[in-house]
């Protein structure tokens, strides 16, 4: 079997996913080693099976290394199409930033993002094999657990423009240090013809980049306000001051990611349209505010790092009803900083009126704020706290949630929603 022959047939990675005609990828992982489920694979149908050693399989095809097979696949694919590509990393905000510039891109020009969270270096390389159609522009979102996957993900596909949002604390733990994640997500300068990055980061200086941000740069959120209905942004530049009224509620992320749809779109001579945009929504778990009577509840259980949660509670103290409650967990992969930055968050939320902790993974411990109210490591003790104290008596203040996903902390949030239908 050749690889012509592999063109149009859907890629997976999980046996149990296989449908007839697919082409099973065994990965060996940490844990789990995909050569072992190969037969399966084919007795669900696989058209095909990527190995990296003989199975004595039909239809197996023996690769090195099957990652990187992954990614010289979906490389060559972007090749025979020649397409203008944008690179976007960053410790917070990469997947809503990704969802923002495409939709505001591809009002247009036909864009490609990847979809969801297939940004890795197994993932990406699926999403491109499984739906790119050969559309002209691309926009790719980049992760970074180690150092170095950003550089391989720009050498299979090399951005024309390269995004850095932010760099932060997540992974530490896996990384070794901030300044190791700084100088892994800094590849994606290095790699890219040109590239955009945040001003307000003193550390993002290049001869080839660009700049967004608050206090200066080429492209600069000089303000932005929420009337009641929406809000209303003034981005300036060399050129000028530009207004933009959008639908809702839009936190300062987002509207940072709105303004990096503004740069790239003048970078890339595309018109900025974001009438697209009208009907957006951040995506699930992602500071998703939900009305109560009098009140909010908003659900930023996605993911956690400490940076994340500063920008959480800078958006509550300027924007929301007091008494401001959070509803708290363990940040992971942190590794030895990780009893660092829970006392600094411990601080940090120390500024709202009070703070429940869910102790399902055991980092939470060293979170031991003064305005502490209750904690617990079962699910249905922290739900119960929650009805009985604080959403009771026409609640009109702000009820937040956050936490890394590891917790689980969405779903009190669903039982929470459950319960109480009539308040939402």
């Amino acid at each position: 079997m050749n690889l012509k022959e592999l063109v149009g047939h859907r890629f997976v990675i999980d046996s149990r996913e296989v449908k007839p005609g697919d082409v099973f990828v065994a990965i060996k992982g940490s844990r789990v080693d995909g050569h072992d489920f190969a037969k399966q694979a084919v007795e669900s149908g696989a058209f095909a099976v990527i190995v990296e050693k003989d199975l004595g399989l039909e239809n197996q095809i023996i690769v090195p290394n099957t990652v990187e097979f992954l990614g010289m696949y979906s490389s060559k694919i972007i090749e025979k199409f020649n397409p203008k590509i944008v690179g976007i990393t960053g410790s917070n905000g990469k997947t809503t930033t990704k969802e923002i510039v495409a939709a505001v891109l591809s009002a247009e020009v036909p864009t490609f993002k990847n979809e969801g969270n297939l940004n890795s270096e197994i993932g990406l390389p699926l999403a491109i094999i499984n739906s790119y159609q050969g559309e002209p522009l691309l926009v790719l979102e980049m992760a970074q657990r180690n150092v170095g996957d950003i550089g391989y993900l720009c050498k299979l596909f090399p951005p024309d423009i390269g995004v850095l949002l932010n760099v932060g604390s997540a992974h530490v733990g896996i990384a070794g240090s901030v300044e190791n994640i700084f100088r892994g997500k800094w590849q994606i300068v290095e790699f890219s013809k040109r590239a955009l990055v945040n001003y307000d980061d003193e550390r993002m200086r290049c001869d080839n980049c660009r700049y967004f941000g608050t206090s200066g740069g080429d492209y600069i959120l000089k303000e932005k306000r929420f009337n009641g209905k929406s809000t209303l942004v003034t981005f300036a530049t060399a050129e000028g001051e530009f207004y933009y009224s959008m639908q809702g509620y839009w936190t300062s992320a987002m509207i940072s990611s709105l303004l990096v749809a503004f740069g790239l779109a003048d970078m890339l001579d595309i018109a900025f349209n974001p009438s697209k945009l009208s009907t957006f929504k951040p995506l699930k778990g992602r500071f998703n505010v939900k009305q109560l009577e009098k009140g909010f509840l908003i659900d930023d259980t996605y993911n956690a790092s400490y940076e994340s949660f500063k920008h959480a509670v800078d958006e509550l103290l300027e924007n929301f009803p007091r008494p401001l409650y959070a509803v708290v967990g363990a940040m992971k992969e942190l590794g030895e900083m990780s009893k660092f930055y829970h006392e600094m968050l411990a601080k940090l939320l120390e500024d709202l009126d009070g703070v429940i902790i869910y102790d399902k993974e055991e980092e939470s411990k060293d979170i031991n704020p003064a305005n502490l109210l209750f904690r617990s490591d079962k699910e249905n003790n922290i739900v119960e706290f929650i009805q009985k104290n604080i959403l009771k008596d026409n609640f009109s203040g702000t009820l937040y949630f956050k936490a890394s996903r590891a917790v689980e902390l969405d779903k009190v949030v669903e039982k929470l929603i459950n319960a109480d239908r009539g308040l939402f």
